[in-house]
């Protein structure tokens, strides 16, 4: 059997998360006081004290989720041999796989979020119950009129588009049109994954051009190629490039099955990604790090 650690992105925060571990383990104790030294923010306190509303917010959940990530990593006894991680969470798996320290990965997601906050053009939606094809369609008509994009390949049937908010209006009438049997909006700041993103990507490059990568211990699969990549160089381009292109996380997963992974653990808050994987991939066995440390 091949395990794969998968680490979800932006989304999966909830109120309080990591508590449970905090009090349980002594190294989460020391994660969570190494993490609010080092982000300048209280991380710790955002965490387990912080209502949805104010750890929803990007600057916040960000860095949030990427130190839940790493706790329950450092917690979790069983080897993994290969990493993926989700817009957000390709940092977490990058960390997993020796590609980047925490320290600076969690320098990085700070900045991130912080970049991602300030961005206050467009939005993103979710249009539901609609196929791929019909959704590509109404993206490329409405391209003549502005920016609008498929920025997140999420699953068969989900699937998340970015683009400037007039646009997206329209988007959402022909989606409805179109028999999308419901149309969400997301509550983010801006069009993440799009090129609105790139201020923001051009501030990342900087960030990202003063961290050391090194080449990564397990296999690795990246958001923008949805497939593995080795070369610490490209790793470090394609994590640039990640702000203003798609998320290929259909294509990640099944990358992952072609080479073998056949069981995927969660690896940080929620359950978004096992219901994207199984949706996916249906005969691969999903888990959440919960039932592991329920064993062990």
């Amino acid at each position: 059997m091949s395990t794969a650690f998968v680490f979800p992105g932006q989304g999966s925060q909830y109120p309080g998360m990591g508590k449970d571990l905090y009090d349980k383990f002594d190294i989460v104790r020391e994660i969570y006081k190494r993490a609010d030294s080092l982000s300048g923010l209280k991380i710790s306190e955002l965490s387990f004290e912080a209502d949805k509303q104010t750890l929803s917010q990007t600057q916040y959940t960000q860095p949030c989720i990427f130190v839940h990530s790493y706790a329950v990593l450092n917690v979790v006894d069983e080897s993994y041999d290969s990493v993926a991680g989700h817009s957000l969470g390709e940092y977490s798996a990058l960390v997993a796989a020796g590609v980047l320290t925490f320290e600076d990965g969690l320098h990085a997601v700070v900045e991130r979020g912080r970049l991602m906050s300030q961005a206050k053009k467009g939005g993103m939606l979710a249009p539901l119950g609609v196929a791929l094809e019909d959704v590509k369609e109404v993206v490329n008509s409405l391209k003549s009129e502005g920016i609008i994009e498929v920025a997140n390949y999420n699953a068969p049937g989900q699937f998340i588009i970015s683009g400037e908010i007039e646009i997206l209006e329209k988007a959402e009438k022909m989606l409805s049109e179109r028999g999308a049997k419901k149309v969400v909006r997301l509550a983010v700041s801006g069009a993440f994954h799009s090129p609105l993103m790139e201020e923001a990507q051009k501030e990342m490059e900087k960030v990202l051009s003063k961290i050391d990568f090194s080449p990564p211990k397990v296999r690795f699969y990246a958001n923008v190629t949805g497939d593995r990549v080795e070369n610490p160089e490209e790793i470090r381009k394609n994590l640039v490039l990640q702000l203003t292109h798609p998320v290929r996380w259909i294509d990640i997963v099944e990358s992952m099955v072609r080479d073998g992974d056949n069981r995927f653990v969660e690896i940080g808050p929620g359950k978004v990604l096992r219901g994207l994987i199984k949706r996916i991939a249906k005969d691969v066995e999903t888990v959440g790090y919960e039932e592991i440390l329920r064993k062990e």
